[in-house]
Formats: C-alpha cells, sequence, structure tokens
C-alpha cells in the first residue's frame, strides 16, 4: 500500500513538472515561428498596454489610468500631491 502511495506521489510530481515546463500552445500557426511582440495574434490584438510606473510607490500600472504631473508619472492623484 505505501508503495502505491509514493508511485502516485512521484507521477503526480512529474506530471506538475512536465506541464510548468510545456510552453502554452499558440493556437494556430506555425510552432516553429517564435511570436512576436507585435505580432501576438487576433485574439489578443490591441490588449496589450504599455505599463509605467509610479514615482511614488514603484508598482506599474496601465499607462491609461497613469497620473502625469511635472514629467512625473503617479498611480493615483494622491501620490502625485505628494510631490
Amino acid at each position: 500500500m505505501r508503495l502505491l502511495f509514493w508511485l502516485g506521489l512521484v507521477m503526480l510530481v512529474i506530471l506538475a513538472l512536465k506541464k510548468k515546463i510545456q510552453p502554452p500552445a499558440a493556437g494556430s500557426g506555425n510552432p516553429e515561428q517564435p511570436l512576436e511582440p507585435g505580432n501576438a495574434g487576433s485574439q489578443h490584438a490591441g490588449s496589450a498596454e504599455t505599463m509605467v510606473c509610479c514615482a511614488h510607490c514603484q508598482i506599474y500600472l496601465p499607462a491609461s489610468e497613469a497620473v502625469q504631473r511635472a514629467g512625473q508619472v503617479y498611480c493615483s492623484q494622491e501620490h502625485a500631491d505628494l510631490a
């Protein structure tokens, strides 16, 4: 019974490692041709947005949600007021 438990545990670890190492499916297309950053496919076209870093707290956020003041980028109006 112990042997079955250990065999099952080893199999689960192997499957988890395989899944983690395996690259994600790229949908349709040539699997040998790598995807370029600007050529992500029709599903994700236009969904990528430039990320910017808050000058106060150093978190990253989409550029469309950022507050800009005096050449700096902030995550909120409160952080912009603190500068």
